[in-house]
Order: structure tokens, then C-alpha cells, then sequence
């Protein structure tokens, strides 16, 4: 009893400390102003055993069984947690520098990349037994996941292969094959982003210290933008709504791109040694972590960025995953000195509400004939942010999107607003501030001009100059796309 009292107590001055110790960020020029109010209340610490040491990179989650796994390099395993329990359960072995993680729930499998043999090792997420192991180059690292697709995207090779270049590996997480290799050019790539709807993968290149930005449907490099706003370009988080970059870089700036034209907009102040970097659309709130420290921000309009402070964790913490689900901060602080490798976690506070769109109706689809037209036109027509077509298959009743560049939004139901946008025949097309694009809808006809459905599509006022302007781009679309559908059933073909 005695015991258990001192270590709630032991808890509650920690959270106490933690609560007590947020220091202001620096701002500049209209985020120079900072939000009264906690950002992060320290909930719990996890302490790991003594010969954990070394540094930590990038966790995983399990939310079916409340799992969460930390990798920690030097100590050649993933460390599972119960997060209910707050304790540390199982040690995957075997692995000689883990590097990032991806549970599959559907599958329940996790992937581990491992970068001392070059590889990514595939475990039976309940008994946590290897099933496969899928050779790559050494220094298999960072990753991006492709839900719709079900494709892991793995960065490996460069110069602990003493190579000049990098290796981009794509891998078919069903049959757990890899299926290619593209080559980019730079010995060290770090983080990606994959935009949902758009066929874009946002890679850092940090020895060129740029962004690339390769077209994973053609699975080749399309653009390279210039990081001049910042040095040593190593995380990165997407704001897809607003087509917003966030690359943290460990010179201290977080440079914040516009994903249209890959220019800079600005820097934000972090603090240096960034090694993660965090959005949350439902907040709108950014996390910057590295150094020792969680830099956050609140994103107030579509460009400004207003601090929250920046809460001290430990001298040599540096990486963190956000799980909204739980509405938890994981900040893994390696072993210091006499003090113990552990894992910090944190509530976020005084949060805003930013929308994101709950469970709705859906209907299974099987369409590849017209997600293969639509996925093209995306990739021909790269300024488009979304495009979607909505039809009523063929024996069917409901109207239901059945094409567009995110596979896991097939089958909702066409909505009111859909109906009564297209219903004068006109093309509708209204600027939406918040996201800077032309929301545009229309009737969508087949080759012959028979009336199949409705096309929808985004269009950033970037590309478009007026309503009008982009009513005619979005027409031009249309017509290039009705010219390759013969007909409503054609869609529906398996070829």
C-alpha cells in the first residue's frame, strides 16, 4: 500500500513539474503572438529498464489491442506497451536497428523496417512470430503508407551503401512482395507525407536540402523544390485540407510549404534538432519535436500560425507520435546519465475544433475501369486536388461516388448538396477560403452524351484565376474525360 501511494504521488508531482515548466516560443512577424493556456498536461510516464539505452526513433500504434511500440536503435528490438496497463509487455527481437512501424489492422500485421539488414520484417500482430522478411539496402528507414493501394513506401540505401543516390522501394503489403525500386538522387532521404487524393508523396532529401515530390502512380519524380528557408531538412507533416507543407528542418525553422507550387510561405521558430513534426487536422495544431522539447502551434486561418509555447521533455528527446483516438502525445526520452529511458506522454489542452468528417454510408463498389480513368487524370492534370465521379451502378438505386484518388471514401453516398449543385445542368463552382481552391461539381456525361452521374473536382485558385476561369478548366476536364466512357456499364468492366 505504501508503495503504490508513493508512486502516486511520485506521479502526480511529475505531472506537476512537467505542467509547470512551458517556456514561450519566439515568433516572427504575425506569429509572434502567443495563446494564453496549457498546450500539453503531462499525464503519465512510462519508465523502461536500465539497459535500454541509445536513441529512439519513430513509434507505432495498435489500437485494437491499446499497443503501442517504441523503437529504440541500439537495442535491437521494438518495445510493445499496453497502454491500459501503462507497461512495458513484450520485446520483439531479432531486429538490428529499428527504425519505423506500421500496423495493418485489416491484416493484423506489422511491418518494421529495419535498417541494419537492409530489410522490412513482417510480424503476426498477436503473437508478434516473424512471417516475412522483404529485402531492401541498408539503412532502411523512414516510410509512408498508402491506404488505398495498401503500398509501404521505404527510403533505403544512399550513403551507408556508399551510393550517391537513394533507393525508393515500393511494397505490396497484401502479398508482402516488394514491387520496385526507384532510384533518387541524394545519399540521405528522411521523412515523407502522402497527399490522400492527389498520387503525391512529399519526400525530404536532406543532402540536396530539398523536397521531392514523386508521382507514386507513375512511380517516378515529377518536381523538386528548394529548402532555402531552412537547413538540414529532415521531418515533415501535411495539411491536405489547405495544401499546406510543414518541413522542420534542425537549424530551428520550420519552413511551411504551399503543396500547389511547392513555393515557401514561411518559417516558423522551432527549437533545434527537430526529429518529428507533427499536424493534427482536427485541432489545427502543429508539434515539432527534437531537442528536448515539444514546439507547438495552433493554426489560426489558412496562414497564420500563432505559438503555444514550447514544453521542455528531456535534454535528448527528439521523436513522438500524436494518436488522435486516444488524444495523446508518445514522447520517447532516451536514457540520460543515471535516469532511465522512458516514454512521456501528454494530453493535449485547449485544443480547437477544426471538422473531420465522421463514419457515413457506404456502399461496396467495384469499378476499376473508372478508378484507373480517374487516377490517370489526376496524374495528367497535376494542379487538381481531388477529382470524383458519382454514378448509380448499373441494377442499383443510390448514387454513390465510385471513382476518385482515395479508395477508402468508395461507396459513400452522394449527397444532397451534389444533387442540388448540378440540378439546373449549370456548372457550380464556389471559392472556398479555408483551403484556398474552387469547389467545383457538375453533370457528368458518357461519350454519346447520355447523362451518367455527377463529376466533382478541387481546383486551387493558385491555378484558376476566377470562378470563371476555373468552370472552364473543370469543363475541359470533363470533356477530355466523358470522350473515354462508352458507357454507365463500361465503367463497371473488369479489363
Amino acid at each position: 500500500m505504501r508503495s503504490a501511494l508513493m508512486r502516486l504521488l511520485a506521479a502526480v508531482l511529475l505531472s506537476t513539474i512537467f505542467s509547470g515548466i512551458i517556456a514561450s516560443a519566439q515568433g516572427a512577424g504575425n506569429n509572434a503572438e502567443q495563446l494564453k493556456g496549457e498546450s500539453l498536461r503531462h499525464v503519465q510516464t512510462i519508465t523502461l529498464p536500465a539497459t535500454i539505452k541509445g536513441n529512439f526513433d519513430h513509434f507505432g500504434i495498435d489500437l485494437k489491442r491499446n499497443r503501442l511500440f517504441a523503437t529504440p536503435e541500439d537495442f535491437k528490438a521494438v518495445l510493445v506497451f499496453d497502454l491500459a496497463q501503462g507497461t512495458l509487455v513484450h520485446q520483439i527481437s531479432g531486429i538490428e536497428r529499428p527504425h519505423a512501424v506500421l500496423y495493418r489492422e485489416d491484416t493484423d500485421r506489422l511491418y518494421v523496417t529495419d535498417g541494419g539488414d537492409g530489410s522490412v520484417k513482417v510480424y503476426d500482430g498477436e503473437s508478434y512470430k516473424l512471417i516475412a522478411r522483404i529485402p531492401l539496402l541498408k539503412d532502411a528507414d523512414s516510410i509512408g503508407y498508402d491506404l488505398s493501394r495498401k503500398y509501404l513506401y521505404v527510403d533505403n540505401g544512399g550513403e551507408d551503401v556508399h551510393q550517391t543516390y537513394s533507393m525508393f522501394s515500393v511494397i505490396d503489403t497484401s502479398s508482402n512482395k516488394k514491387l520496385t525500386d526507384v532510384k533518387i538522387d541524394g545519399d540521405t532521404l528522411e521523412a515523407m507525407a502522402l497527399d490522400t487524393y492527389r498520387p503525391r508523396i512529399y519526400i525530404n532529401d536532406k543532402a540536396k536540402n530539398t523536397v521531392v515530390v514523386f508521382d507514386r502512380f507513375k512511380n517516378t519524380t515529377v518536381a523538386t523544390w528548394p529548402i532555402t528557408m531552412g537547413k538540414v531538412n529532415v521531418t515533415m507533416a501535411l495539411d491536405e485540407q489547405r495544401q499546406r507543407l510543414f518541413v522542420g528542418c534542425r537549424d530551428g525553422k520550420l519552413v511551411v510549404l504551399d503543396t500547389n507550387t511547392g513555393k515557401e510561405l514561411q518559417s516558423l521558430p522551432i527549437t533545434s534538432g527537430v526529429d518529428d513534426t507533427i499536424y493534427d487536422p482536427k485541432s489545427k495544431r502543429i508539434y515539432a519535436i527534437g531537442g528536448g522539447a515539444v514546439d507547438v502551434y495552433d493554426q489560426i486561418s489558412m496562414d497564420k500560425y500563432v505559438s503555444r509555447g514550447s514544453i521542455s521533455t528531456d535534454s535528448k528527446a527528439k521523436t513522438g507520435r500524436f494518436v488522435p483516438q486516444l488524444n495523446r502525445l508518445f514522447i520517447a526520452a532516451p536514457q540520460d546519465g543515471t535516469k532511465s529511458a522512458r516514454v512521456e506522454i501528454f494530453e493535449p489542452m485547449n485544443t480547437g475544433s477544426g471538422d473531420v468528417r465522421g463514419p457515413e454510408p457506404q456502399e461496396p463498389v467495384n469499378a476499376p475501369v473508372a478508378e484507373k480513368l480517374i487516377l490517370n487524370i489526376l496524374s495528367s492534370h497535376p494542379y487538381l486536388r481531388k477529382i470524383g465521379l458519382h454514378v448509380i451502378p448499373p441494377g442499383q438505386s443510390t448514387m454513390i461516388l465510385i471513382a476518385n484518388g482515395n479508395a477508402t471514401r468508395l461507396g459513400i453516398h452522394s449527397s444532397p448538396g451534389d444533387f442540388a449543385a448540378v440540378k439546373d445542368g449549370k456548372t457550380y463552382g464556389p471559392h472556398i477560403a479555408d483551403g484556398g481552391f474552387y469547389n467545383m461539381k457538375m453533370q457528368m456525361f458518357d461519350a454519346a452524351g447520355r447523362r451518367i452521374g455527377i463529376l466533382v473536382m478541387e481546383i486551387p485558385d493558385t491555378t484558376a484565376t476566377s470562378q470563371e476561369d476555373a468552370a472552364l478548366r473543370a469543363e475541359a476536364i470533363r470533356k477530355e474525360l466523358s470522350a473515354k466512357i462508352p458507357s454507365l456499364e463500361w465503367l463497371f468492366q473488369h479489363k
